[in-house]
């Protein structure tokens, strides 16, 4: 019998938007990415038949977290302050599960919050992606 053994290195996700590498990527957490709604939708008839209807959407979110100290933080302000169009790229090069995505016209969809306490915290920004194609 085989144990299969895996790793995995946060050190090899990274995440660029807008051209630059973020960096300051909060202990909890580096990236999210989830698909807006489901790809199809399932329809069951009175006799067990089924039959399904494909979902055109193909949008996405991207939520990255950030430690509230984070460098990167100024610079996504003012991409969401400009409401600019950005390109988002992340790698993950780890052996088990890696993933591509490089999508264009992206948008961070709100102004990442700013917070002030006792202890740095943590920033989520949300980034919407108009087709989400995860290789």
């Amino acid at each position: 019998m085989s144990i299969e053994v895996s790793s995995y290195d946060p050190k090899k996700v990274n995440i660029a938007v807008g051209g630059r590498i973020l960096t300051g990527f909060a202990s909890d957490g580096v990236v999210t990415v989830t698909k807006n709604e489901d790809s199809v939708t399932p329809s069951v008839g009175a006799k067990g038949d089924v039959a399904y209807s494909e979902n055109a959407n193909e949008s996405g979110n991207v939520a990255i977290t950030l430690m509230s100290t984070s460098s990167s933080l100024a610079y996504l302000r003012q991409l969401e302050a400009k409401r600019k169009l950005v390109n988002l790229n992340i790698t993950d090069a780890n052996d088990a599960d890696a993933f591509f995505l490089n999508e264009e016209n992206c948008r961070i969809t709100k102004m990442p919050d700013i917070s002030r306490a006792k202890e740095q915290g943590t920033v989520t920004v949300n980034i919407f992606v108009p087709s989400l194609n995860v290789r």
